[in-house]
């Protein structure tokens, strides 16, 4: 079960937030990603800057894949971000239409946490 641990931490790094991060790059790709009007500048900036944090916590995460110490602490980041955007998307009645992909992905990294907090907790 310990390969288990690093290979979820890569998971959540690389799939979950790694591939949002890339939009940081390609800020032209962010308003189909996240159907908004390409006209603005001021959500599209925000948005960038979005991006630049999931590039940073992605690459918590796979420091904690490889560092034991940071695995509980990099683990809590990583739900909040995802759980923070799920309770904001389902109370401003969001989860539908251009965000539901993101939804989606988020529900998924959730599960993908769970599992690592059950593993990480027998570690122990």
């Amino acid at each position: 079960m310990r390969f288990a641990v690093p290979a979820l931490f890569y998971a959540l790094a690389l799939g979950i937030h790694g591939v949002p991060a890339l939009s940081a790059l390609f800020p032209s790709k962010i308003a189909g990603l996240y159907g908004i009007s390409a006209g603005d500048n001021t959500l599209l900036t925000l948005l960038q800057h979005r991006a630049v944090l999931f590039g940073v916590l992605a690459l918590a995460c796979i420091y904690a894949a490889h560092t034991v110490s940071a695995r509980w602490p990099v683990l809590v980041g990583a739900v909040l971000s995802m759980g923070s955007f799920m309770i904001i998307a389902l109370a401003r009645g969001e989860a539908g239409g251009s965000l539901s992909k993101i939804v989606i992905v988020d529900a998924i990294g959730l599960l993908i946490a769970a599992v690592l907090a059950v593993l990480l907790a027998r570690q122990v």
